[in-house]
């Protein structure tokens, strides 16, 4: 019995680990001009212009200031939802990505929207799903 437990919870962990592999790396979207680098499985991306040592990932862009991959709530093999906030501190946002049937990672926004891109000196909604490639 002991051992069919551990076997089952290591066999989750390997699961858990793949899951998170597919949310690796960094991705752009042409449309937002902005970058996603991101790393699920192990909190190892540091951004040294802010106090954040370690992180999840991070996105810059063409919107107000970077918002920081602190926590991932759940991943699976195509999908993660993670709690993003912002390098001020003062917004929060839950958002899912999803990777597509044609390999591109998807990035919905999960509730209110409170990341705010900047289009001709103004400030206008982010999209609720916006797709980056590697």
């Amino acid at each position: 019995m002991k051992r069919t437990i551990t076997t089952l919870a290591i066999a989750f962990t390997s699961i858990l680990a793949i899951a998170q592999d597919q949310f690796k790396g960094q991705y752009f979207c042409k449309d937002l001009a902005a970058t996603l680098t991101i790393n699920l499985s192990e909190k190892n991306i540091s951004l040294k212009d802010l106090d954040f040592d370690e992180t999840y990932g991070y996105l810059k862009g063409n919107f107000n200031g970077t918002w920081v991959i602190l926590k991932v709530k759940k991943a699976d093999d195509s999908k993660a939802l993670v709690r993003m906030v912002s390098d001020m501190g003062n917004d929060a946002q839950d958002v899912e990505f999803t990777i597509n049937k044609e390999g591109k990672l998807e990035m919905r926004l999960v509730g209110e929207q409170n990341i705010k891109a900047v289009d001709e000196r103004k400030y206008v909604k982010f999209p609720k799903v916006a797709v980056f490639t590697r």
